[in-house]
Parts: structure tokens; C-alpha cells; sequence
């Protein structure tokens, strides 16, 4: 006898208590005011009111902690690998473990027998993330989420090049023009008012407001990592521990 696994969705929010990180900055987040949030959010703003000049982390630098002994334990290390992968999951749009894994060892393959550490593997694991067409949309302003840049696509008001295209997961290429539909301007029409503010888009996008058109450089390697990720990444753990996780 089959059984069909039923997939449920998973709120988000909830998501993030165990993971202590507001991973995709929503401000929504802190208007919450049931019990079980108070101590997230406690330990939260506390950190916000400490850290409230924002310093900028070396993603492709390996983070060595403060005590030797600390961190070395096998279960301390399984978890700090699964949150760092789940927060990378979740901040791209909550993907789906198996194509995570899947992108994960495309990267290590790549790996030059020269290559003595892992920031050039790191550059090329976030490239392939900043490189699709829905993160491309979200990060020039076009749409407020990335949930809401995957709704746009799957119904057709955007194009590559001319033709419509359906698949959010499309990976675009240098020379590659993104257009969004006119009609569409009323639903983000505030957000992309804001979208001079901080942060403000990737160098590696050439964007067009008032023809709603992103122009994608292809570039993604030279870019800063720095600004937009707020707290440590851990790509090493992620790259090395997360497929056998």
C-alpha cells in the first residue's frame, strides 16, 4: 500500500524562533504580541540595540571562534550546520532541501584542484541563487518578497527577452533583459518608490523604473556580499557538512 506524503505549508514567522533571526527583515515581525514570541523577540531587539552600527562580515573568510574548546562537539556542530543551511533556505525564498543539496554539490564539483580554501566555492554557491529570475526581481524592487515575485512570474507578467516565461527558477544569463508588465505597477507601485533607499539594488543590475526593465551584468562574483547579509552566513559548514546532513 502507497501513502502520499501531504505536503503543508509552514508558516514562516514560526520558523524563526528556533533559527533566533529575523532572516528576511520583516518588519511585521515586530508587531507580534502573542506570549510565545516574546522571548524571540526579546532576544532580538536586544541584539539590534547592541550591535546598532552595522559592521561588515567577509563572508569568504573562515570565522574562527573566540574559545578553542567551544563549538567542537558533534551535536553543537549538526545543529550550527543545519540553522546556517536553513537560514540561507529561508532567505532565498524558503527552497526546498533537496534542490538545496542539489546546488551544493554542482559547486563542489567546480572546485579547482589549486583552490586552497573555500571563499572562491562560496562566491560561486551564492551566484547561482543571485542568478535567478525571481531573487533577480527582489532584489531590483520590482516585487516586496520573494514569495510575491514567484506569484508574478507563475502568472505570466513577466518576460525574458521579449517572451513570457512561467519558471521561476530560470537562470539568466549576461545580456539577458527582464521586463514586468504594466499592469502590474498599481500592486508595487509604493515599494518601488522606496526602492532608492537602503538596501539599494546590486551593481550587477541595470534597472529601468519607468520602463519596469532589469538589464542583468552578470558580475554577481564582484559584488559586495558584505552589506547584504547582515549576520554570518557559514558557508564553509554549509558547503562541507549540510549534504550529509
Amino acid at each position: 500500500m502507497s501513502y502520499q506524503v501531504k505536503s503543508r505549508f509552514k508558516p514562516v514567522f514560526k520558523q524563526f524562533i528556533k533559527l533566533r533571526e529575523n532572516v528576511q527583515k520583516r518588519q511585521k515581525l515586530l508587531k507580534f504580541k502573542k506570549k510565545k514570541w516574546k522571548p524571540f523577540l526579546k532576544f532580538y531587539l536586544n541584539r539590534i540595540r547592541r550591535f546598532r552600527k552595522f559592521k561588515p562580515l567577509d563572508h569568504s573568510k573562515y570565522f574562527v571562534t573566540k574559545y578553542g574548546v567551544r563549538g567542537v562537539g558533534y551535536r553543537k556542530r549538526y545543529r550550527d550546520t543545519l540553522h546556517a543551511g536553513k537560514r540561507l533556505r529561508l532567505l532565498y525564498g524558503n527552497l526546498r532541501k533537496k534542490y538545496f543539496q542539489k546546488i551544493i554539490k554542482t559547486t563542489l564539483k567546480r572546485k579547482k584542484p589549486n583552490s586552497k580554501n573555500l571563499s572562491d566555492l562560496g562566491k560561486i554557491f551564492l551566484e547561482r541563487f543571485e542568478k535567478r529570475l525571481d531573487i533577480t526581481l527582489y532584489k531590483a524592487k520590482f516585487a516586496p518578497t520573494i514569495r510575491s515575485a514567484q506569484q508574478l512570474i507563475v502568472h505570466g507578467k513577466v518576460s525574458v527577452n521579449g517572451k513570457p516565461t512561467q519558471n521561476k527558477t530560470y537562470i539568466l544569463v549576461q545580456g539577458d533583459v527582464v521586463s514586468l508588465n504594466f499592469n502590474c505597477v498599481n500592486l508595487y507601485e509604493n515599494h518601488t518608490f522606496d526602492s532608492t533607499k537602503w538596501p539599494i539594488p546590486p551593481k550587477h543590475l541595470v534597472i529601468n523604473y519607468r520602463t519596469l526593465q532589469i538589464l542583468f551584468l552578470n558580475d554577481v562574483r564582484s559584488n559586495s556580499m558584505a552589506v547584504e547579509f547582515p549576520y554570518n552566513l557559514r558557508l564553509q559548514k554549509i558547503l562541507v557538512n549540510y549534504p550529509h546532513q
